[in-house]
């Protein structure tokens, strides 16, 4: 007897991408995108590219057409690094 006759086949979806790690092939994703991938209990619904929450696609392109020095996370991370640089 073969593996295959002794079990049947369970057909399931395999869901293997972390959104929570950004490597640049993700993207802006809606909320809506984030809840299909998520794999585990914790919920984290903020773009994995921007850290904003996108309700709709419409907002999810719009974030992706700023420019990211247009961004408020931009300038904090700028005001971070200035605050840190020893004067000379």
């Amino acid at each position: 007897m073969t593996v295959s006759s002794e079990r049947p086949r369970i057909k399931g979806r395999v869901r293997a991408m972390r959104v929570d790690t950004t490597c640049g092939a993700i993207g802006h994703m809606t909320v809506d995108e984030i809840r299909e991938r998520i794999i585990g209990a914790d919920l984290n619904v903020t773009c994995p590219e921007c850290g904003e929450i996108h309700l709709t696609r419409e907002d999810a392109e719009e974030a992706a057409a700023r420019k990211v020095r247009d961004t408020a996370r931009y300038k904090r991370i700028l005001e971070e690094a200035s605050a840190k640089e020893p004067n000379l």
